[in-house]
């Protein structure tokens, strides 16, 4: 598979989730970034450190689809033979679909984890001025018999959806955003204007702190307040961010057999599905199953693309010279 085909595969699977935020809109100010000379279409990527269980990558300010794939490969390899591995990057992008990283782990019965830093947009608890970024954290557990059990959580309200929403004349809910002046807002546009808020206020701010300083200290990378503000709410291209990374891979063996760890997932997905729903719930979900019956629901019936999208696709696919087709029947 080519670098271009791995960029595609994820973030067709992002739209096949539901997760149109990280899906193939974000095609276009890639491709411009790349046109522009702000991103490494070739990059030579390095591992610059390497001790027992852990290793650090230097992805030469490449795309990072790229990297973060790499070094969760090279996490599963090194879980294999350590019982857990760990991998860092630095001078990397945006990776997209954090999910995409940990479920990689899955293809060996591992355990995987992946968190990132990135362009500052968002507040840290107390203040209004965008400082770190939204942080993602991102866990697959592997089952036996039901979908995998994913965790795909940013810490604030999603950038993404937000310029949805303001493409849509949508509000956003309460504790997403801020506008210019500081103060909190339910209008899209105006939170485009301003920052994020860290969900769970001082809870969701500590866990940006971490995860900043998992993927920026450690790795070696820039803290996001060093990120680029090109695409902080709003841009058509993408800058040169040389962030970081942080991807783990657990090998379930070497902390209990294999099938005894499944059967105990297996109890608690059932219980957890067995639980008494809220009112207005149909029944319990685990995290990641909806957006496992979401992708299965698309493969069968196909994925819908904002027009918006399309029409983005259709200008930046004229840029390069390269006119696209396709039927624009199924766009929104």
């Amino acid at each position: 598979m080519s670098e271009a085909e791995g960029i595609a595969e994820i973030l067709v699977l992002s739209d096949l989730r539901g997760l149109d935020s990280h899906g193939v809109r974000f095609a276009a100010r890639y491709l411009r970034g790349l046109r522009r000379g702000l991103l490494n279409p070739r990059p030579r990527m390095e591992l610059v450190r390497r001790r027992g269980a852990v290793a650090v990558l230097d992805a030469d300010n490449g795309l990072g689809f790229v990297s973060a794939r790499a070094a969760m490969t090279t996490a599963t390899e090194l879980a294999g033979t350590h019982g857990i591995g760990a991998v860092a990057v630095r001078n990397s992008n945006h990776f997209g679909m954090a999910a995409f990283y940990a479920m990689q782990a899955l293809e060996t019965g591992m355990i995987g984890h992946a968190t990132t830093d990135g362009p500052p947009h968002t507040v840290i608890w107390g203040g209004r001025e965008p400082m770190v970024s939204n942080d993602p954290i991102a866990w697959a557990f592997p089952t036996r018999t039901s979908p995998p059990i994913v965790v795909d959580t940013a810490l604030t309200g999603v950038k993404e959806k937000i310029r949805i929403a303001a493409e849509r004349g949508e509000p956003i809910p309460v504790g997403w955003g801020i506008g210019p002046d500081g103060a909190e807002t339910t209008d899209a546009r105006l939170a485009l204007q301003g920052a994020l808020l860290p969900i769970g206020g001082p809870k969701g701010s500590s866990l940006i702190v971490a995860n900043e300083i998992l993927c920026g200290a450690l790795a070696g990378a820039r803290f996001s307040f060093e990120v680029s503000k090109a695409l902080v709410m709003g841009a058509d291209h993408h800058d040169e961010w040389r962030c970081g990374h942080f991807l783990a891979a657990i090998d379930v063996t070497a902390f209990t057999d294999r099938e005894t760890f499944l059967d105990r997932v297996e109890e608690f997905a059932a219980t957890m599905r067995a639980a008494a729903p809220a009112r207005g719930v149909d029944r319990v979900y685990l995290p990641g199953e909806q957006a496992w019956l979401a992708a299965e629901a698309a493969r069968r019936d196909g994925v819908r693309i904002a027009r918006a999208t399309l029409e983005e696709l259709e200008g930046v696919a004229t840029e390069v010279g390269e006119p696209m087709a396709f039927t624009r029947l199924d766009a929104r």
